[in-house]
């Protein structure tokens, strides 16, 4: 081997060693790449009389500076944070609705119960009356605005899962085409494919949660979610999206093959997908829920109240508020069919149900609790909700969603818009015997409060009033005859008798009278205080001029007190708050557990650029060295020249 030969090795090698250093430079800004070395390695030296003598030496490899563990950890870490990130992102548009002091839903609920508190306070007043219908108009809107922004952040989801779908699409397509290019360079190494390959695999990452496997040829095998086959080798499979059958609203992943599509949907899992679906089905959907439920409870209640009462032309109540329906979507192809009916809105959940049958059973599962249950054919009564299932025709896989209350929000609206039409009074009037002339006849000091009814079964009365005389026995069989509408005190057997023990207060309660026109007792209850004298009457009539009559104003104000949701546990407040307080606190854990995540992704790429990053200052170094060793190089070539020359001149004389 010449000292030229050595030379020039060193020329080759250290020109090999700068373009490296150079494409390090070029690259310090182009995401995903891996920094390069070269590695020297030295000849085979010759042997000589002396000994073995150097030969040079050869650029045995490019290498990258690469660590596949730590780049586990980095899309691991990566498919976490953008998990976390949708998760966290949509919590909080969702928190910042309901929870905002001026445009949420408690503001005008309470301006609603204060309007109504005004209209108690003043009955007979049109500007008080109106301002319930005003207050009754905006809370409508504004739950309808609710129920249009659940649907709007649904669509933003549907949406922008469609287009990560074709994200993932291009990607796996690119992965697969660079694992054939792979596949061809196999024996040498293709450091910038690899780069190519890595970042479209990170990408991949922050969509979705992904395993990758790599072959021995340095293809990669690429899963996604819970281990559906996105790449393998050279193929690339395709996804797709369409309207969940169960649940319009919703939009389903599917696994496109030659013979039909398969919905995986339950199998995505990670990554932006992944964290959008969790915000969908864990705070999303269950919101929706309870506004509806919050929705139905003032509906039920406020509707219930205002039909016991009269309004100011003296006819009977209304319903104020139109009330949704249940949502009952059954999967295509079901043999067997049901209907669903609320039939108790204070027993409401405010959770979604699915029923299916395996063949043997229906089983209901709550899609909030996993709590399940098995029905009967025919009629059932879970929550609140009448379910009746036709059995006939029954297939295994048979499946129905269950919704009670999603739509509730969007049908809650006002029925009517006439001031006359708010009962603020009750139909019925106590009032103390009198003569001709109007004066007291009663000479004992005993009172009796207006009536109040919980229905209007029997109401107004016909033909006439019921009267209470006091028949004082002398003993505890004291009371008071109840006559009926059509009895003739004296003359027909009294219709009822009431014990009174007049050192005590009494509250009429206890069963119907068997054979009355209209039951007393159950429907109608008074308080009876003080001590009657014998033959004190009371009479209680129709209530003909209740235009000052706030009784029932008052039962309408009450709702907003009363335990009327949630199995009697919750007011319509409480059950507002203990919502806006539920996503408050997912919003508040997610954002924990965005920031402790971010903080380790952070960690991991630092760990990663220490092994891969560009140093511009290292490079900058190496570049003066082994533009050294080739100004170095060269120079032994000239040395060997030189002596070359020599060599001829010397032979030459």
């Amino acid at each position: 081997m010449s000292l030229q030969s050595i030379g020039v090795s060193g020329l080759v090698a250290t020109r090999l060693a700068l373009d490296t250093t150079g494409h390090n430079i070029a690259n310090v800004n182009t995401d995903g790449y891996s920094r390069q070395r070269i590695d020297f390695a030295t000849r085979l030296p010759s042997q000589s009389a002396v000994g073995f003598i150097g030969s040079g030496v050869d650029a045995s490899e490019v290498r990258r500076q690469y660590d596949d563990f730590i780049a586990g950890q980095m899309r691991a870490s990566s498919s976490v944070a953008s998990e976390l990130q949708a998760y966290f992102e949509g919590a909080k548009q969702l928190d910042d609705l309901v929870a905002n002091a001026d445009a949420g839903l408690q503001p005008v609920i309470q301006n609603y119960f204060d309007a109504l508190q005004g209209m108690a306070d003043d009955p007979a007043s049109i500007p008080a009356r109106q301002l319930v219908l005003t207050e009754a108009a905006a809370l409508a809107d504004r739950f309808q605005y609710f129920d249009q922004q659940f649907d709007s952040m649904r669509n933003q989801i549907n949406n922008q899962i469609g287009y990560n779908i074709g994200q993932i699409n291009r990607i796996a397509e690119g992965i697969a085409e660079i694992n054939a290019d792979i596949k061809m360079a196999y024996g040498s190494t293709p450091n910038d494919l690899l780069d190519k390959r890595d970042q479209l695999v990170n990408e991949l990452a922050e969509l979705v949660d992904i395993q990758v496997l790599e072959q021995t040829d340095g293809a990669f095998n690429v899963f996604i979610g819970k281990g559906q086959p996105l790449v393998m080798d050279t193929d690339a499979a395709t996804l797709g999206t369409q309207p969940s059958t169960m649940d319009p609203s919703h939009l389903e992943i599917t696994f496109n093959y030659t013979f039909g599509t398969q919905v995986v949907t339950d199998q995505m899992s990670g990554g932006e997908i992944g964290g959008m679906l969790r915000f969908r089905d864990e705070i999303l959907d269950p919101t929706q829920n309870r506004v509806g439920l919050v929705a139905l409870g003032i509906a039920e209640e406020i509707n219930n109240q205002n039909q016991l009462g009269l309004d100011l032309e003296g006819l009977t109540g209304t319903a104020m508020f139109g009330m949704g329906t249940v949502d009952v979507f059954p999967r295509p192809g079901n043999g067997s069919s049901i209907t669903a009916t609320i039939n108790d809105v204070s027993s409401l959940t405010g959770d979604g149900y699915e029923l299916s049958y395996d063949g043997v059973d229906f089983t209901l599962r709550n899609m909030n609790s996993g709590a399940t249950q098995v029905l009967a054919a025919g009629l059932n009564t879970v929550d609140g909700v009448d379910i009746d299932i036709n059995a006939v025709g029954a297939t295994p896989g048979d499946t129905f969603i269950i919704q009670p209350t999603r739509n509730a929000a969007q049908s809650f609206n006002l029925l009517f818009d006439d001031v006359q039409r708010l009962a603020a009074a009750s139909p019925l009037r106590v009032a103390p015997a009198v003569d001709a002339n109007g004066n007291p006849l009663n000479t004992g000091n005993a009172g009796i409060t207006q009536p109040a009814n919980t229905s209007m079964t029997g109401l107004p009365l016909a033909g006439g009033s019921i009267q209470l005389v006091y028949d004082d026995q002398g003993g505890p069989t004291s009371g008071f005859e109840v006559y009926y509408p059509g009895s003739v005190p004296g003359v027909d057997p009294f219709d009822d008798f009431i014990t009174y023990d007049d050192l005590n207060t009494a509250t009429v309660a206890g069963t119907q009278v068997p054979g009355a026109t209209f039951p007393l007792y159950g429907d109608i209850s008074f308080t009876i205080s003080g001590v009657p004298d014998d033959g004190d009457t009371f009479i209680i009539g129709n209530n003909t001029s209740g235009t000052s009559d706030n009784r029932n104003a008052l039962g309408l104000v009450s709702v907003q007190s009363q335990s009327v949701l949630l199995g009697g546990t919750s007011t319509i407040d409480e059950s507002y708050v203990s919502m806006v307080s539920d996503v408050g606190s997912k919003t508040r854990h997610a954002e924990l557990n965005l920031s402790a995540q971010e903080s380790l992704l952070t960690r991991t790429k630092e760990a990663m650029a220490e092994v891969s990053g560009v140093n511009l200052d290292e490079e900058a170094g190496k570049l003066i060295q082994y533009q050294q060793a080739y100004q170095a190089s060269a120079q032994v070539i000239s040395v060997a020249s030189t002596l070359f020359d020599t060599l001829l001149g010397a032979v030459g004389r």
